[in-house]
């Protein structure tokens, strides 16, 4: 089967973690994946073979609304009819599950909008009454998301998920910010659109650490993350980033395979 392209938006302020990205990616996904991060300055960092940089311009406006323009053009030139995408802070901590992507990828149609490849389709509480089983392929279940949910029920979403290009460029219009993407995108415009999103039951991945943003104040969260990888990514990091690592000794992957959760400890002195 083909294997489906990564893309990842990248801003010159987190161009640092493109090599965080790199070595675990490379590790516990494929090398034989390509994964192109599309951004505007392009990094230091030597890439692997299959590890590409895209500068979508000399730079970008700081409003957190020019986010979109630039990914638009880019997506519209392109190929690709199906495509993963992620965000720079999602770090693979785990074995990817080869297997699993590959039967979500036979899954695929053009009515299918997005694959949702985490578990909060299935358990998170808001989205009760807003799923129901599709079907079950090759031993592995599907869910299916209402098309016309409330605005809370994010049908669009920034999380590791398998996108349909179409349906992607429909969701993401111009002079949107991430957060923008994730809630004006999902205030009824996009609803009863002919388009899916589906997630497996009971088997998810990758496994992910949200590592950067707000929720870390600003420092860089290593939660889950195995101590060998956490001793590598401290190896490969400047001093100034070393400083910002939040110390761990947790590397057991919180909650389920494929999703971490906020962690339950206490962040407020980090």
């Amino acid at each position: 089967m083909e294997q489906l392209n990564m893309y990842i938006p990248v801003r010159d302020e987190t161009n640092f973690m493109i090599k965080y990205y790199q070595y675990l990616f490379n590790k516990y996904w494929s090398k034989d994946i390509d994964v192109y991060f599309l951004g505007y300055k392009k990094p230091d960092t030597i890439l692997d073979d299959n590890i590409h940089f895209v500068s979508l311009a000399e730079s970008r406006a700081s409003e957190p609304t020019a986010w979109s323009n630039k990914i638009i053009d880019f997506m519209e030139s392109i190929d690709d009819e199906y495509f993963h995408f992620s965000m720079e802070d999602q770090l693979i901590i785990r074995p990817v599950d080869l297997e699993l992507i590959s039967i979500c990828q036979e899954m695929l149609t053009p009515s299918i909008g997005r694959i949702d490849m985490i578990n909060s389709s299935q358990f998170d509480p808001g989205r009760s009454g807003q799923v129901s089983f599709y079907k079950e392929h090759k031993g592995v279940k599907f869910l299916i998301q209402n098309q016309n949910p409330p605005p809370s029920v994010y049908r669009i979403s920034c999380s590791n998920s398998i996108w349909n290009r179409k349906w992607f460029l429909k969701t993401l219009e111009r002079n949107y910010s991430t957060r923008a993407w994730e809630t004006i995108a999902n205030d009824g415009r996009n609803n009863n659109d002919g388009f899916d999103v589906i997630s497996p039951i009971d088997r998810w991945t990758p496994a992910l650490a949200h590592t950067v943003g707000r929720n870390w104040n600003n420092k860089f969260n290593v939660y889950g993350m195995h101590a060998e990888d956490i001793q590598y990514l401290k190896s490969i990091s400047s001093e100034s980033e070393r400083a910002n690592f939040i110390d761990s000794v947790i590397d057991e992957v919180v909650n389920l395979e494929g999703y971490q959760p906020r962690p339950g400890y206490d962040t407020s002195n980090v």
